[in-house]
C-alpha cells in the first residue's frame, strides 16, 4: 500500500513538472475520505432528519426570491470571492481580520438553502465552492486567506515588528469547516467532509501538537469557536483527537486569559465557571455574541460524552440570555452583545443568526416547546427582519424602532475588489432566514416533533428510517388554520408532537374529524397512533392579541409591543402618522385585520381618533421607512417578570 503511494506521489509530481503547471502549496488530489464511525448519541437528543422542506406560500416566496437573486448569483457577483484562498502569499486584496468567514458563512447558508427546495442551481453553487475550497487548501490543510508568516498566532508571536491585535483567523476557518460540514451532511457530497477534516487536522497540529494555545492569537470570543467543529466532526467521525481538542478548549482555553480589544484589559471567557454559578451570559467575563458559536460545543458534548455538567452550563446560559437579553422582536444582544437590557433598540444580524443556532441545539437537548416558541419569535421577526424589500441585501443593525440600513452600506469597509457584497452580516444573513430548515421538524426516538406552521410539503424520516412527508395547507400565521395530510413509505406507529403555542388559549385538534382532548397551550400535543398515508391532521389555533408591557423605569419608557400570533405588529411613519402615537391597549385589541402590504395588516384608531395601521414587524421596515414596535400605551395591564419556564413577558393579556 505504501509503495503504491510513493508511486502515485512521484507520478503527479512527474505530470505537474510536465505541464508546467500547479503548486505543491494547494490541494489538489482527488479526496479519500476514510468513513469513520459515528458517535452514539448517549441523550437521546432530537435530529433533523428532513431532507426537503418545500416551502411555499408568502414565507415560501420571500426565501425563493432570495434564493434566487443572492444565493445562486453570489459567486457570479463577487468573482474574487476565493482570491485570498487561492493566493494567501500574493494578493492585493483588502482584508477585515475576519476577511475568512466570508465564503464559510456563505456556504453554510446554501447548505440550509438547498433544503428549502433541492435546487439543482443552488447545488451547483455549493458544489463549486467546495471545489473552489478543495483547490485553495494548503498541504498541511489551511484553510483560510492569510500568508504563513502571520497566519493563526503568528503575527501575535512577532508583533515587536508589527503592532497588531491578531485576527480571526482559527473564526474564519471554523464556519468555513463548518458549512462544508453541514454541505457534506445534506447533499452527501465527500469532497466537502474531506476538506473539513484536513482544515481540522491542520489545526489540531499546529496547536495542540505544536504547542500552541488558540488564546494566543487573542479574540478568543471568536477563536475559540474552532472548538464546535472539533465536536460536530468527531461525532461525525469518531476521531477521539477531535473530542480531545474540543474538551481541552472548553475545559482549559476558556480559562486562560488574552488581551481583550473592547475593553482594553486582560480577560478570561470562562463561560463555564460563570454560567455553574448561575450567573447570565451578560454577567460573564466575555459577553460578544460571537461567543455563541464556541458555546454551541457544549451541547454537542454533552450529546456525545453524557456529562451532565456540558447539559447545565447549556441550560444556564440559555435561560440568562432569554431572562436578560431577548429584545421584542426575537433578537439577542444589544448592539453586538449581551448587556443585560432586554430593551436595547438595536442588535446585529449576526447576534440573530447565532442565537438562532444555539437555541435550536437548545431545543434538540431539551424537548421544550417554549424554546420552539421562541425560534419562532425569532424567525418572523428578527430574522426575516434583516431582508430588505429587494430579496437580495441585508441590514447591519436590526432595531426595535427606527430604520433599515443595507450592510452593504454600513459594512462597506469590509469589502474588497471582486468581493462588494462582502460584509460579517451580508455573508450571513442568508444562513439566518433559513436556519428554519434546522428546526421546523425534528425526529426524536420517539417521534416527530413539528414545530413550524406554514404552508410546505416537509419531507423527513422517523428514527426507524420510514419516509414520512407532512403536507401543510394554510395561510398561518395570518390565520391559526392549519391541515396537516401525511404520507409515509409504510404505516407505522409512533407519536407526532405538536407544538402548541404559549399565546394559543384555546387550540383545537382533530385527527381525521375526529377532535382530541387534553390540549394546552405551551406544550407539545403528542398524538400516538399507527399513521397511514392520507391521514389528516387539523390545528386551529387561538390567533388573539398579546402583548409585551415594558418595565415601569425600562429604557423604552411607558411602551407595550403587540403581537399577533407569532408576529410583532410595528407603526409606520407617514405624513399623517408619528411614532409618538398613542394607544389605549383596548384599542390595540380592537383593530381589525384587513387586506394590505404586510404578512397581515390591522387598521384602528389611535388615542385621539386617528385612524392608524400595523404591519407585521418584517413588513414595515423592509423598505427602509421609520417604523416602531414599542407603541406608547398606557398601562391598562401590568408587567409579567421573568420566570424560567413560566408565562413569557411577551404573552400578556
Amino acid at each position: 500500500m505504501k509503495k503504491n503511494r510513493i508511486a502515485i506521489i512521484l507520478l503527479c509530481a512527474i505530470l505537474l513538472l510536465v505541464s508546467g503547471c500547479g503548486s505543491w502549496e494547494r490541494h489538489s488530489a482527488a479526496p479519500t475520505v476514510t468513513a469513520g464511525t459515528p458517535v452514539e448519541d448517549k441523550m437521546g437528543m432530537l435530529k433533523n432528519n428532513m431532507n426537503k422542506m418545500n416551502l411555499a406560500g408568502a414565507v415560501g416566496d420571500i426565501l425563493t426570491a432570495n434564493e434566487t437573486t443572492w444565493v445562486q448569483k453570489v459567486l457570479e457577483d463577487n468573482p474574487r470571492l476565493f482570491d485570498a484562498f487561492l493566493h494567501p502569499e500574493d494578493n492585493d486584496l483588502a482584508k477585515a481580520m475576519w476577511h475568512g468567514e466570508f465564503p464559510g458563512k456563505l456556504l453554510s447558508g446554501l447548505a440550509q438553502t438547498y433544503l428549502l427546495h433541492n435546487d439543482p442551481q443552488t447545488k451547483q453553487v455549493g458544489d463549486r465552492m467546495v471545489a473552489l475550497f478543495r483547490e485553495a487548501q494548503g498541504e498541511d490543510g489551511y484553510l483560510g486567506p492569510w500568508a504563513q508568516a502571520v497566519r493563526f498566532n503568528r503575527d501575535i508571536l512577532n508583533r515587536d515588528q508589527t503592532a497588531t491585535w491578531g485576527k480571526w483567523d482559527t473564526w474564519g476557518q471554523y464556519h468555513c469547516i463548518y458549512g462544508l460540514y453541514r454541505w457534506y451532511q445534506i447533499t452527501g457530497n465527500r469532497d466537502a467532509l474531506e476538506v473539513a477534516t484536513r482544515a481540522l487536522d491542520g489545526i489540531y497540529d499546529y496547536f495542540i501538537r505544536g504547542d500552541q494555545t488558540f488564546v494566543s492569537q487573542n479574540w478568543g470570543e471568536c477563536n475559540f469557536a474552532i472548538s464546535h467543529t472539533f465536536a460536530l466532526l468527531y461525532e461525525e467521525t469518531g476521531k477521539e483527537e477531535y473530542l480531545e481538542a474540543a474538551e481541552y478548549l472548553v475545559n482549559e482555553e476558556w480559562k486562560l486569559p488574552y488581551e481583550d480589544f473592547y475593553t482594553k484589559t486582560t480577560l478570561a471567557c470562562d463561560w463555564m465557571t460563570a454560567a455553574l454559578e448561575g450567573k447570565a451570559f451578560y454577567e460573564s467575563n466575555q459577553p460578544r455574541w460571537e461567543s455563541l458559536h464556541t458555546l454551541e460545543t457544549l451541547a454537542v458534548l454533552y450529546r456525545v460524552t453524557g456529562n451532565q455538567t456540558y447539559g447545565d452550563a447549556m441550560e444556564s446560559l440559555w435561560w440568562g440570555m432569554i431572562g436578560a437579553d431577548r429584545h421584542n422582536t426575537g433578537s439577542f444582544g444589544t448592539g453586538e452583545g449581551a448587556n443585560g437590557n432586554p430593551y436595547g433598540d438595536g442588535s446585529e444580524t449576526c447576534n440573530i443568526v447565532a442565537w438562532m443556532a444555539f437555541t435550536t441545539d437548545y431545543l434538540k437537548m431539551s424537548k421544550n416547546s417554549y424554546v420552539a416558541d421562541e425560534l419562532e419569535l425569532s424567525f418572523y421577526n428578527a430574522s426575516l427582519g434583516t431582508l430588505l424589500e429587494n430579496n437580495r441585501e441585508f441590514t447591519y443593525m436590526n432595531l426595535s424602532s427606527g430604520s433599515r440600513a443595507s450592510a452593504l452600506v454600513v459594512l462597506e469597509g469590509h469589502s474588497f475588489d471582486g468581493g462588494r457584497d462582502m460584509s460579517c452580516c451580508q455573508a450571513n444573513g442568508n444562513r439566518g432566514i433559513t436556519q428554519v430548515t434546522e428546526w421546523a421538524l425534528l425526529t426524536g426516538e420517539e417521534g416527530l416533533y413539528l414545530n413550524y406552521y406554514g404552508a410546505s410539503n416537509m419531507q423527513t424520516s422517523t428514527a426507524s428510517g420510514n419516509w414520512v412527508s407532512l403536507l401543510q395547507e394554510t395561510e398561518y400565521p395570518k390565520n391559526g388554520g392549519v391541515n396537516i395530510t401525511l404520507s409515509l413509505e409504510k404505516e407505522e406507529a409512533f407519536a407526532l408532537r405538536l407544538r402548541i403555542p404559549v399565546w394559543s388559549d384555546n387550540t383545537v385538534v382533530t385527527v381525521n374529524g375526529e377532535a382530541c382532548d387534553g390540549v394546552r397551550a405551551g406544550e407539545y400535543y403528542a398524538i400516538q397512533r399507527s399513521w397511514k398515508t392520507g391521514d389528516v391532521v387539523e390545528l386551529r389555533l387561538d390567533m388573539q392579541l398579546h402583548f409585551w408591557v415594558a418595565e415601569k423605569g425600562s429604557s423604552v419608557g411607558q411602551k407595550v409591543s403587540a403581537y399577533y400570533g407569532p408576529l410583532l405588529l410595528a407603526l409606520r411613519e407617514s405624513d399623517s402618522v408619528r411614532l409618538s402615537t398613542r394607544f389605549q391597549i383596548d384599542q390595540l385589541r380592537e383593530m381589525a385585520q384587513t387586506d394590505g402590504a404586510g404578512l397581515v395588516t390591522f387598521r384602528g384608531v389611535s388615542a385621539n381618533g386617528k385612524e392608524v395601521e400595523l404591519l407585521d414587524y418584517y413588513s414595515a421596515g423592509k423598505d427602509g421607512n421609520s417604523f416602531a414596535s414599542w407603541l406608547t400605551a398606557a398601562r391598562d395591564l401590568e408587567p409579567i417578570p421573568f420566570k424560567k419556564g413560566g408565562n413569557p413577558i411577551w404573552n400578556n393579556k
